[in-house]
This record gives structure tokens, sequence and C-alpha cells, in this order.
């Protein structure tokens, strides 16, 4: 006798009745796989799930119902996306999954693009061929990557002489406990490390003292999982401290400030007097104009008084 798994009764429907029925038949058979793999990726990436079974050749992929979904506890399983006659069911699909899922033909591998933490958690996939049926299990485990470290030290210039030089990497916002790693000049150095969690996230702090005498190079690492972020940062001392430093000819001494004021004077001396003659050469100019055109008038004035004299003289005599 067959067990009878645990439903609700609105789940009697005819989809109820399938999955009803698909349950009973995957955990029934004999032949159902319990392997389980795990896949790491970063938030944001695409997860490739591999389902762990292959459809043997010579049987087409038309012959099988494959399916991915979500086990939730106490919940419903959620269908990722699933196949028939060859062709995918969008109808099955949960919402959360639409434009996201996607299903490799050849080896039943499911791709999930742009995940996020809410997609982590246990994925099984389910390959049935009418009275057989394969099942395997997947673990996705989705982190949110930590920042680009950031190295800040102690140093407001090059130096030329040694010195004692401090170092800091700082990197934050990953979801995973980190471990800090560095190289000087690619010899390999240990950060004094400090990490502390907040709200589900991790920030760490390396701390790296020594006496600076050459060009440095320097790396840090923060390495989280399978996957670590790192920053080069270089410092570098004064070219050839021994050598003499290369210095610009001098420029020729500015003239005291007595001459500075001597010569200005005298350039607006000099200045004023050709102002001075140029108006007194336009002054004398239209004086000349001006009595040039009061001759002229009185001339002419002189010879109509002459030219009236003699008409009134004319006038006067008496005719012989």
């Amino acid at each position: 006798m067959m067990p009878t798994p645990k439903t609700k009764p609105h789940l009697f429907s005819l989809k109820g009745f399938f999955w009803l029925c698909l349950f009973e038949l995957l955990h029934s058979n004999s032949g159902t796989l319990s392997q389980e793999l795990r896949v790491v990726v970063q938030a944001g990436d695409e997860a490739r799930l591999p389902c762990g079974y292959k459809i043997p050749r010579g049987i087409p992929l038309e012959s099988y119902y494959i399916y991915w979904q979500k086990p939730i506890h106490g919940k419903p399983d959620i269908v990722v996306i699933s196949y028939k006659n060859g062709k995918e069911v969008e109808l099955e699909k949960d919402p959360s999954y639409k434009n996201r899922s996607k299903l490799d033909e050849q080896n039943l591998t499911l791709s999930i693009s742009s995940v996020t933490v809410n997609d982590s958690g246990k994925y099984s996939c389910v390959a049935i061929l009418k009275s057989d049926a394969k099942e395997t299990f997947t673990h996705l485990s989705v982190i949110v990557p930590f920042s680009t470290p950031i190295i800040l030290n102690n140093l407001s210039s090059e130096r030329c002489d040694p010195t004692n030089l401090t170092l800091m990497c700082f990197s934050h916002g990953g979801s995973s406990k980190p471990k800090m790693y560095g190289s000087i000049n690619e010899n390999p150095v240990n950060w004094t490390v400090t990490s502390n969690q907040r709200f589900g996230h991790f920030n760490i702090t390396g701390i790296l003292q020594f006496n600076m005498t050459e060009n440095i190079l320097i790396r840090c690492s923060v390495h989280y999982l399978d996957f670590q972020v790192s920053t080069n940062y270089s410092l570098n001392m004064t070219k050839n401290c021994s050598e003499p430093r290369t210095e610009l000819p001098p420029l020729p001494p500015l003239p005291p400030f007595g001459i500075i004021i001597s010569s200005t004077v005298i350039l607006i001396f000099v200045l004023a007097v050709v102002m001075l003659v140029i108006l007194q050469c336009y002054v004398h100019k239209h004086s000349r104009s001006s009595t040039t055109h009061q001759s002229l008038a009185t001339d002419e004035m002189i010879l109509e008084e002459q030219s009236s004299g003699k008409t009134s003289s004319g006038l006067g005599r008496s005719p012989p």
C-alpha cells in the first residue's frame, strides 16, 4: 500500500491531482536519485544548476516530462520551469521566475539570471519517462559580494629618506565571513585584521606597519567562500636620493622698487606731455579756422557798404 501524502483539501483539483500523482510516483519509485549538488554564486550573476541526469541516447526530449522546482517548507513547491512534449509550459512557471529561468535541452541544466539572496535554497530536477522518474537535488547559495578594497597610508607625499609606513586596507558589504591576504613587491605579508558583522553584512579592516626603504607595490585581497576581490596600490620614493637634483636656472632679479616707481612717473609725465601737445595743436587749428571765417565775413560787409554808398550818391545828383 502506497503512503498517502499530506495535502490540503483545496489541492484536489485537476492540477492538484496531477501533482499528487507525480509526488507518489517520485517518492515510491525505486529509481529516484538522492544525490545533492551545491552551487555558489554572487548576487546579480547567473546561476547554472546541473540536473545530474542525462537523457539516454536515442530517446527524444519530447518523450520526457521535465521540470525544476523549489521546495518550500509548509507550502506547495514553486515551479521554476517545466517542459512537456519538448516545449516549455509558461503557465506552470512561478511569476518570480518569469523571463529569468531557462533550460538547456542537452543536459537539462537550469539557468537563473540576476539571482538574489531570495533565490537561495534547494532545487530539484525531475525527469519522468512513462512510469520511470529520476530526481536530483541542487542547493543554491547566493552571496552578496564585498566591495573592492581601499588602501590608505599615512604619507602625505613621496619621501626620499626611509620612513615608518602604516597602511590600512578596508572592504565591506559581504554576506559571508571574509579573510584578508596581501603582499608587498610580491612578498606575502600578514595584515592585522579586524572584522565585524552588522545587519547580516561583514566589514573587514587590515593594518600593516613596516619601514619603507624603496618603491613598493602593495596588494590587498579579500577572500570569501570561493570568491575574492583585490586591489593594487603603488607608493614611490624620490628617484636617486644620493644624486643632486637637477634645478632650473635662477630667474633674473627684479629691479628695485624705487626704479619701478620712477619709471612709472616718467612714463605718465611723457604721456601727459604728448596729450597736451595734441590738444594744443587741435585748439590752434580750430582758432585759425574761426579767424579765416571772420575775415571773409568782414570783407563781404565792406564790399556791401561800398556798393550801397555808390548807389546813394548816384541817386542824389540832378541831371545837367
